[in-house]
């Protein structure tokens, strides 16, 4: 189902304080999770990006970053984002052998 920008800001202004907090890992690999609203999080040693994705059945996720992903959005998409100028997801693609490095799209 395809969702008009007012249905997105709908969703965006109703779900933000909802969903459940999940790891990237957590997400299905390959799968296209729109972003419904992003901030940054100043966390004890560094600060992270919060994304907050939506679902095919329109449960509201929100996954944190790992720091070194930070750089991924800059505060003017960040802005983007929540104002619903521009549409966003978040793909993750699995992991990097023993590096530990996820391989994260949006």
């Amino acid at each position: 189902m395809l969702l008009g920008t007012a249905d997105w800001l709908l969703l965006a202004f109703t779900n933000l304080n909802n969903g459940h907090v999940i790891q990237v890992t957590q997400l299905t690999r390959d799968h296209p999770y729109p972003v419904v609203g992003t901030r940054c999080v100043n966390g004890q040693y560094s600060s992270t990006v919060l994304f907050t994705l939506r679902t095919e059945g329109q449960i509201i996720l929100k996954v944190y970053l790992r720091r070194r992903y930070g750089d991924l959005v800059d505060d003017m998409d960040i802005e983007d984002i929540n104002m619903c100028r521009k549409m966003y997801k978040l793909i993750y693609m699995g992991m990097s052998g023993s590096a530990n490095l996820l391989h994260l799209e949006l």
